[in-house]
């Protein structure tokens, strides 16, 4: 049962790390899409290199994800490429809603990264900076 709140832990931790740098690197494109609609170049600039560093972080914080979710269910003798719901399913009970929660959230801060970059690419597009 040690070894199940070890993985818990491992996998909580890789979850919420992600989700730290998603929301910082959502708040970094918020403001740029401000700095787009201002046509402030000199702040676009340097809020984009802001948004590359934050995009580095956030992805070595997807591989650590990643990489807790293999070891979890490695642990649990599942393959290393199963989905993260047959992860969820080998802990006890009680903590189903607390992962699910958190790999919602992530996909859902994903999603919004996604679309707000999709957005601002557009802006760059249409005003020329």
């Amino acid at each position: 049962m040690m070894d199940t709140k070890v993985d818990w832990d491992q996998l909580v931790d890789a979850l919420r790390d992600e989700l730290k740098e998603k929301r910082g690197l959502i708040g970094l494109l918020n403001r740029q899409t401000e700095a787009l609609y201002r046509r402030d170049m000199m702040e676009n600039e340097r809020l984009e290199e802001q948004i590359r560093a934050q995009l580095r972080l956030a992805s070595r914080r997807t591989q650590g994800r990643e990489l807790a979710l293999r070891q979890t269910a490695s642990k649990f003798h599942l393959n290393e490429d199963v989905q993260s719901n047959e992860v969820v399913r080998s802990f006890p009970e009680y903590v189903h809603p607390l992962l699910e929660g958190l790999f919602s959230d992530v996909d859902g801060l994903t999603n919004r990264m996604e679309e707000r970059f999709r957005q601002n690419q557009r802006l760059k597009t249409e005003i020329s900076l």
